[in-house]
């Protein structure tokens, strides 16, 4: 809990007028920008999404606030959740106390309170500057409020999923593995982190369902292998998140099941994929050069006399080709024919993919770069090649 002071002239209460048995209830006023606490950086989770200080937009509000006296009329002004607003018309103390930190806090205007913070820091913040406040109290979710007042720059999926806690189950199924930190549940994320290369969660979904048997089985209801090939999660990584948030029923909670038993079901696997991405990876340029396809003359591998040109996605290892996604993702998605699942759900692999990709690794490698394109983004797009590396890897690993 949190009771924040602020300096505002004047108060104004507005009730909801279309719902006079509505608990919503809307305070205006004007905030002294000086008097608002550092506190209150503590309480913007209900924000949905991070502020990236260094934006064309938001070099604007810092230099408005600078440069213009009348800058709580030019600025759109805060949006605060809360559980009470209470204004002394006396001392123009106003108090916003706040409780849950999922609930209450800044849900529009982060980049105007940034920009204020920042200067108050600097002690560059002049007395007279005032922003505009809209207090709300008795909200029972900041969620459609977030989605509809974050406009000025579009508000994608991601950060609004986030808001909804709907990612809690790959926080949850990620927690130990050594990247969790990097990745990155909404917009701006670690931004102003500079050290960290960021993992969009959706390039996490994608991964993880080009593996699902319940969004891409690879054998239909009569045991006969799929001719569907999960190509989208290469080309559509939005379309993956929303197969992720919304398949499973009509409802939230239905929704909200069917990804929590996905991702439960799959969780004896998670680790061994992405262990699997980055051997591959990492190895996939030596391995093409024992198949005898010199795989340092392609462009897009940007070889330079043996100088590290790139990182490894997952653990960032020093590369000296790289491997672009186009070709990761066929070849990566391929193991999916490894799969086998035990009477509870639960995956297991039919056998190790690591060693499968150490046994026939050279052939695989050749299947891609024996295509007659060299644009990865069409190899990626190539749904016969999906399959035929699907089969390779399927009739190796049970028929070995």
């Amino acid at each position: 809990m949190a009771k924040l002071k602020l300096v505002a002239k004047e108060f104004k209460k507005m009730n909801d007028p279309s719902d006079k048995t509505s608990k919503h209830i809307k305070y205006v006023c004007y905030v002294q920008s000086s008097s608002i606490p550092q506190e209150i950086e503590e309480w913007m989770a209900t924000n949905p999404r991070e502020q990236k200080m260094s934006t064309n937009v938001a070099q604007k509000i810092k230099n408005s606030l600078v440069e213009n006296d009348n800058f709580h009329e030019l600025n759109r002004g805060v949006l605060m959740s809360s559980s009470s607003a209470e204004w002394n018309n006396k001392t123009e103390e106003l108090i916003i106390t706040l409780d849950d930190p999922e609930l209450h806090g800044n849900i529009d205007g982060g980049h105007t309170l940034r920009a204020i913070l920042e200067a108050k820091s600097k002690n560059s913040l002049s007395n007279d500057r005032y922003v505009f406040f809209e207090i709300f109290e008795g909200l029972e979710t900041p969620v459609e409020l977030a989605a509809a007042r974050n406009t000025s720059v579009q508000v994608d999926l991601k950060s609004i999923a986030e808001l909804e806690n709907s990612f809690e189950v790959i926080k949850q199924a990620f927690a130990e593995v050594d990247f969790a930190y990097r990745i990155q549940y909404k917009m701006n994320e670690h931004y102003n982190e500079v050290d960290i290369s960021t993992i969009d969660v959706r390039e996490i979904i994608a991964i993880l369902l080009m593996f699902s048997q319940e969004v891409y089985p690879y054998k239909n209801s009569h045991g006969i292998l799929s001719e569907t090939q999960p190509i989208q999660c290469y080309s559509g990584k939005e379309a993956s998140l929303r197969k992720f948030l919304y398949s499973g029923g009509s409802t939230e909670k239905l929704q909200k099941q069917a990804r929590e038993k996905m991702i439960r079901n799959m969780q004896p696997i998670i680790k061994d994929i992405f262990e699997l991405w980055e051997e591959i990876e990492v190895s996939f340029a030596s391995i093409s050069n024992k198949a005898g396809k010199r795989y340092g003359t392609r462009k897009y591998a940007k070889f330079d006399a043996n100088k590290v040109v790139g990182k490894s996605f997952f653990k960032q290892q020093d590369l000296q080709y790289i491997i672009p996604k186009g070709l990761m993702y066929p070849l990566v998605g391929a193991f999916r024919a490894l799969i086998q699942i035990n009477d509870d759900g639960s995956y297991y692999w039919q056998c190790p993919p690591s060693e499968v990709w150490n046994k026939i690794g050279q052939k695989l490698v050749s299947m891609l770069l024996d295509e007659k394109t060299e644009n990865p983004d069409v190899i990626a797009k190539n749904s016969n090649l999906w399959s035929n590396l699907f089969k390779e890897i399927y009739i190796f690993g049970y028929m070995k």
